[in-house]
């Protein structure tokens, strides 16, 4: 790692997302959009449902999560997500099924531990769709 770097590992209850080396991210807490560099000041924080963008070089790496905490200290990064998924591009068939989902999930009515396993997925549907909107309307390479 140089020092113009920060050591990234994004890691979930699904395993590790993400380990490497960046220049930048860009994610979003309980307090509103960070960006953080090399060099930065300790920080722990809660961080909120979003994309992270993890910027190296000329390329930006856009990842999904559903919460989690961020830890930052001596350039390294640590994000600790409820779940985390790598962004692709959706094809329009993938956006229209995530929002087919989507609604049919928040119309059911559903308690108990089923409730909440359904509105994780229902997050996740809206995430996709978010994410997929936000892909369509600015170019990936920076």
């Amino acid at each position: 790692m140089f020092k113009n770097e920060l050591a990234v590992e994004i890691i979930s209850p699904e395993g590790m997302i993400y380990k490497d080396s960046v220049n930048e991210i860009i994610l979003y807490s309980i307090q509103g959009q960070l960006t953080i560099l090399p060099s930065h000041a300790p920080l722990f924080t809660k961080l909120v449902e979003g994309e992270v963008i993890l910027r190296k070089g000329s390329q930006s790496i856009p990842v999904k999560i559903l919460g989690g905490f961020l830890e930052v200290i001596n350039n390294r990064v640590n994000i600790l997500a409820d779940h985390a998924q790598m962004s692709k591009e959706m094809t329009e068939k993938e956006i229209s099924e995530a929002k087919k989902k989507a609604e049919v999930i928040a119309q059911l009515k559903i308690n108990g531990e089923n409730f909440i396993l359904e509105r994780s997925e229902l997050s996740r549907a809206f995430l996709d769709m978010k994410v997929a909107d936000k892909l369509r309307k600015k170019p990936r390479k920076m």
